[in-house]
């Protein structure tokens, strides 16, 4: 028996932000605000997204997912040309499927919730 992968929350959202690109490909950079798009660059949260898509991108190229070009930088090491592999792709196809799942198993329950307060 075989269990589904599972990802924590930036792991998840960078497969889907990358299985939904138009042109596939990132950089540590625009994935990163991307998935931030509220900070503004060059602050201190700026740098904690940075190096939090940066940690997910590289647990995701560990397993395989995720390939690109690495480099070092003023930020320390980053990615470029960022995309999914043929896994990855799976991955990502699944990982939506989840993600919308359990938006729908939420939301149910929310509504339980407020029809059983109502009562």
């Amino acid at each position: 028996m075989r269990f589904a992968p599972v990802f924590d929350d930036k792991e998840s959202a960078i497969l889907i932000a990358m299985y939904e690109a138009e042109n596939n490909t990132y950089t540590s950079y625009t994935l990163a605000w991307k998935l931030n798009p509220t900070v503004q660059v060059g602050t201190p949260p700026a740098a904690v997204a940075f190096a939090e898509t940066r940690d997910a991108t590289e647990r995701l190229i560990v397993r395989g997912l995720v390939h690109g070009e690495r480099f070092t930088g003023a930020d320390g090491v980053y990615f470029n040309k960022l995309k999914l592999t043929s896994k990855g792709e799976r991955a990502a196809i699944q990982q939506k499927k989840t993600v919308k799942e359990n938006e729908k198993a939420l939301a149910d329950v929310v509504e339980r919730i407020k029809s059983e307060r109502q009562r």
